[in-house]
């Protein structure tokens, strides 16, 4: 049942009636978690008891609008928090594709605001460790990422676009590059920095004649659970694009993800084609999806190079460099 709330946007005002309505079970609550798993959002972990049976413990997940000024200004620049509270308001009841069941949603542009309350997924089994024992994982979350790009193959393009992403990132994506470069040519080797160097000097090439579905643009273990085989949140980037995108950015930010080989990644490279061939997708021959996949790339380099613009010396460096070196690894095997 959807339920006209005034809307919250501090931890502060979280409050045990104002979640017992919406869970429509009387709660309190435990602990407020601050997380820092969103780049854009204020995101909290709180953990609930409810009071009719003592011993049952739960928690959700609170998603508000950013108290900083800088997140802010980058969630209005992508429409962040519009997108995700638009994703769990008209995609997400009908996708086949596990997402997290939402409670609460509200959105207002002027003044900003936004919050989600959301089911809490960790619990359930996390991305392995070991590359060994993640073999049979990534390919099914392959399989399932297939699943959802085919459940909007090339349909009319609903908003935003892909291309809306490019016309915001286009202009800074050169900076960010000249500003590192550095550790892009430290951390992606010759051959791969001239790659993406040559990228950003001819503009970008992501535009239709490819093929364009619903994608999520930000697949990594950060963002999904093993529940129902893959359970994906955190939908403030998706988008209606390329499907290689997705693919590449799985590939590039698995855990130990600098022990991958090129074996791996053909390998799952032709699991996701066979996947899209048997749900019906005909017209997209191997061919072009290795040209896609090719193509996409060089666009990789850009998160990673402008989080550490944003951080520098924080504990997420080391990580955005083994995804470079990553990415500069796959741009060898496959450019």
């Amino acid at each position: 049942m959807t339920r006209k709330k005034n809307p919250i946007f501090t931890k502060g005002q979280i409050s045990h009636a104002w979640l017992s309505n919406i869970l429509s079970e009387s709660v309190t609550i435990r602990q407020i978690q601050p997380l820092a798993a969103g780049y854009v959002s204020d995101v909290y972990r709180i953990h609930l008891q409810a009071t009719d049976l003592a011993n049952k413990t739960t928690s959700v997940i609170v998603k508000t609008a950013s108290l900083e000024p800088a997140k802010r200004m980058i969630a209005s620049q992508f429409k962040s928090y519009q997108r995700e509270y638009q994703f769990y308001r008209d995609i997400a009841p009908e996708l086949d594709l596990s997402t997290p069941e939402c409670y609460y949603k509200h959105f207002h542009e002027q003044p900003l605001s936004f919050c989600l309350v959301l089911e809490d997924v960790s619990s359930a089994d996390r991305y392995p460790d070991t590359r060994a024992s993640a073999q049979t994982i990534d390919e099914t979350i392959v399989k399932q990422m297939a699943g959802l790009h085919q459940s909007h193959w090339n349909l009319p393009s609903g908003l935003p676009t892909f291309i809306d992403n490019l016309d915001q990132i286009g202009a800074s994506y050169r900076a960010v590059f000249d500003r590192h470069k550095s550790i892009a040519h430290g951390c992606l080797g010759d051959f791969a920095w001239e790659v993406v160097r040559d990228y950003i000097h001819h503009g970008f090439k992501v535009q239709q004649p490819y093929p364009s579905t619903l994608i999520h643009v930000d697949i990594k273990p950060d963002n999904f659970s093993l529940k129902n085989d893959l359970t994906l949140f955190d939908w403030g980037d998706y988008c209606f694009g390329p499907p290689t995108f997705d693919l590449a950015n799985f590939m590039i930010n698995t855990p130990n993800s600098h022990q991958a080989c090129q074996r791996h990644d053909l390998h799952l490279m032709a699991i996701y084609h066979k996947t899209l061939l048997e749900l019906g997708v005909l017209n997209y021959s191997l061919r072009e999806f290795h040209q896609d996949f090719q193509d996409i790339l060089p666009l990789l380099a850009f998160t990673p190079l402008a989080l550490i613009n944003a951080a520098p010396g924080t504990s997420k460096t080391d990580k955005l460099r083994r995804i470079l070196q990553q990415l500069g690894q796959m741009i060898e095997w496959h450019c």
